[in-house]
C-alpha cells in the first residue's frame, strides 16, 4: 500500500526508497555484484549504495558499472576525488587527484586501507540516471556518481573522503564494489542498495 501525504483536502502518493539489494560480508571476497535490472524496469533511476564497516586492508576500495552479468566496465571513468585528514590535512597534489579514463571509480581516493583492525570504510554512494526525455536509449545507460565517506587510509590515516564523476560505459545490469587491485579481499562489512523513483519523485 502506498504512503499518502495529505493537506486535509487533497492527497498524493509519497515515493519512498525501496531496498533492492542488501547483505553482509562474512568471508573473504574481492567484489560484490548488485543487480538493479528489476529496479530499472520499474523506472527507478536514483540510487544510494551504503557501505558500512567495509574492510579493504592494503588495497583501495573501488566501484565499477556492470553492463551485463559479471561484465564490469573497465575503462572510461572520469572525475575527481580527495582524501585528507589526520596525517595530511591540506588539499594538494598528495590528497586530491583526477580520474581520466580510469579503470573504476576510486572510492578510497587512490589510497589503500590501513584499518588497524577496527577503522573500516563507511561510505554513501549516489548513482543517478538521466531523466531527460531527449536522451537516447544508449545514453540513458550512463550514470553520474558521487560519494562521501570515511576510513583509515595509508599515509593519510583517519580521513574525510569524497569524489564524483561519470563513466562512458553502460550500467544496464548494476554495480560492483570491491578491492581495486584484486589481490586483496574484503572480509567484513555490510551493504544496502536503495532505489528511488526518477523524475523528481524522490
Amino acid at each position: 500500500m502506498p504512503l499518502l501525504v495529505t493537506d486535509g483536502t487533497t492527497a498524493r502518493e509519497q515515493r519512498t526508497g525501496v531496498v533492492f539489494a542488501e547483505g553482509k560480508i562474512t568471508s573473504a571476497v574481492t567484489y560484490i555484484d548488485l543487480d538493479w535490472r528489476a529496479a530499472r524496469t520499474a523506472n527507478y533511476g536514483y540510487f544510494t549504495l551504503d557501505l558500512q564497516n567495509v574492510e579493504f586492508e592494503s588495497d583501495e576500495l573501488a566501484m565499477w558499472q556492470l553492463s551485463a552479468p559479471n561484465t564490469p566496465v573497465t575503462t572510461g571513468y572520469y572525475g575527481g576525488f580527495y582524501a585528507y585528514g589526520e596525517g595530511d590535512s591540506d588539499l594538494d597534489a598528495n590528497t586530491s587527484h583526477s580520474m581520466n579514463s580510469s579503470s573504476y571509480f576510486k572510492l578510497s581516493a587512490n589510497n589503500n586501507g590501513a584499518h588497524l583492525g577496527r577503522y573500516y570504510g563507511n561510505f554513501t554512494i549516489y548513482a543517478i540516471f538521466s531523466v531527460d526525455s531527449s536522451q537516447t536509449s544508449g545514453n540513458t545507460a550512463r550514470i553520474s556518481t558521487y560519494w562521501k565517506g570515511t576510513a583509515r587510509l595509508n599515509a593519510i590515516l583517519g580521513a574525510s573522503i569524497s569524489g564524483g564523476g561519470v563513466c562512458t560505459g553502460g550500467a544496464d545490469y548494476g554495480l560492483r564494489f570491491g578491492t581495486g587491485g584484486g589481490s586483496q579481499t574484503m572480509s567484513v562489512g555490510s551493504y544496502c542498495l536503495t532505489g528511488f523513483k526518477e523524475g523528481g519523485q524522490f
